[in-house]
């Protein structure tokens, strides 16, 4: 018993075991760093009115034709 919950705890720390995010340029990681931070800790707070608003903003720029491809789309998958 004891065996098999050393394996077990040895496999989840190689689960685990993830290197930081380095993209080998400083500017770059830091940017990563801090572009993603707000969607690791609250995605839909951001997502979801971003989605709304590019949504808007796309209907309001092809209009009759986003609906077009939306019903072209709906019916032909």
């Amino acid at each position: 018993m004891k065996l098999t919950h050393i394996k077990y705890r040895k496999s989840l720390n190689e689960i685990y075991d993830i290197e930081p995010n380095d993209l080998g340029v400083s500017f770059l990681t830091n940017w990563f760093k801090r572009t993603t931070h707000p969607f690791k800790n609250v995605p839909f707070i951001i997502i979801i009115p971003l989605s709304f608003l590019v949504a808007i903003a796309m209907y309001f720029i092809f209009g009759y034709l986003l609906i077009r491809l939306v019903s072209l789309l709906q019916y032909g998958f």
